[in-house]
């Protein structure tokens, strides 16, 4: 569950961006940050999951 979060801001992010680009024929600010975003926060999540399954 900690990880589909940022699955889904990424995938959003994903969308987002591939409209802009259709549209306007350039990548806005906020898909990069949404996908920057989601991707750090799915390696911090993996990481501290694989640290909890070490612990035990």
């Amino acid at each position: 569950m900690k990880t589909l979060l940022p699955l889904l801001i990424m995938i959003i992010g994903v969308l987002l961006m591939a409209f802009k680009i259709y549209a306007d024929s350039e990548p806005g600010a906020i898909p990069l940050l949404l996908i920057i975003a989601g991707a750090g926060w799915y390696l911090v999540a993996r990481i501290q999951g694989v640290k909890k399954a070490r612990i035990k």
